[in-house]
């Protein structure tokens, strides 16, 4: 798409190059900014933001980075584009990032969760150029980091990008179509629904017809995993969605302003701790009984309720 795949394939080999004759010395730097298009950092931040600094700005955080899940995932089963590695095995990845970057290459998916993340707070607060530019160089250095590490192509970066921005335009008009009339919330849920529902049955068709060529021998991507892997993509978006829809009916939730800053913060972060908590400990209590990828499905919608609507309401009755 942007330029030859050869092309692609030699500017990566210049970024090995440029490792091996550096030592790596760049290696960790630009692993840890990986971090940044990961779940833990994303959703840290956007809890933080809807429960104690813009929920409005926070909403549109988690619009946006739902309807981004959803559009990864039908690209990336839509194309179905090898790892560079794969189409050319003179790419020799990090070795360490390896266990992140299984199933297909096309669009980056690290890219997209940070073009959502980081992006709808440059595009919210656009005036503070402080801001603005810090969370621009945060995007392009994350895409960048999955070209140095080997596991991206540049067009898998640059579609996640423009997608990206793309998304936040079209969540920036959709929630104010929701704001005119009372009635709309249920209306764009119910959409949501059955756009699952298609996307589920999409993956399954898409599977069983990759399956009739796949060879265990040779091929290095098993169809049914990668169904099975993004799974827990649908189900956070899913859960979002049905997290808002609760919150904005039933909890009403308000950033309490008579809470003194030091409370507000405390509960805030106490928050991003029960979190990660409840995600971890109700992950391994599944995966004992259960198959792991449905273990993670369920904790991921689980995480995003407590987010967007159970949070918020333990929040309220604090203050």
């Amino acid at each position: 798409m942007f330029g030859t795949l050869g092309l692609q394939i030699k500017y990566l080999l210049i970024l090995q190059h440029l490792r091996d004759i550096t030592n790596g010395v760049f290696d960790n730097f630009f692993i840890s900014i990986t971090w940044f298009g990961e779940l833990i950092i994303p959703l840290s931040v956007m809890a933080i933001v809807y429960w104690g600094i813009n929920k409005r700005i926070g909403q549109f955080m988690l619009f946006t980075f739902g309807l981004t899940l959803f559009t990864n995932v039908f690209l990336k089963m839509t194309a179905c584009i090898k790892r560079p590695w794969i189409l050319d095995s003179s790419v020799k990845p990090i070795e360490r990032v390896l266990p992140a970057a299984d199933g297909y290459s096309f669009p980056s998916g690290h890219t997209a969760g940070a073009t959502a993340v980081w992006g709808s707070i440059a595009y919210k607060w656009w005036n503070n150029k402080i801001l603005r530019y810090s969370m621009i160089a945060i995007i392009l250095l994350v895409g960048f980091s999955r070209n140095y590490v080997g596991v991206h192509t540049p067009q898998d970066v640059i579609v996640s990008i423009v997608a990206g921005i793309f998304i936040m335009l079209f969540t920036d008009k959709l929630l104010k179509w929701i704001d005119k009339k009372p009635e709309r919330d249920f209306i764009f849920y119910i959409l949501i629904i059955w756009l699952t529902i298609l996307l589920y049955a999409y993956l399954h068709i898409k599977c069983c017809a990759q399956m009739t060529a796949y060879n265990e021998l040779t091929d290095t991507i098993n169809p049914v995993s990668m169904k099975q892997g993004v799974y827990p993509k649908i189900s956070f978006m899913l859960g979002i969605f049905t997290g808002w829809l609760l919150e904005k009916r039933l909890v009403k939730y308000e950033i309490p302003d008579k809470m003194t800053k030091i409370k507000k913060t405390v509960v805030i972060l106490a928050g991003v701790v029960v979190l990660y908590a409840i995600s971890s400990v109700l992950n391994s209590l599944l995966s004992a009984v259960t198959y792991k990828y449905l273990a993670y499905t369920i904790t991921s919608f689980a995480s995003a309720i407590f987010i967007t609507c159970l949070y918020p309401f333990v929040i309220k009755k604090l203050s």
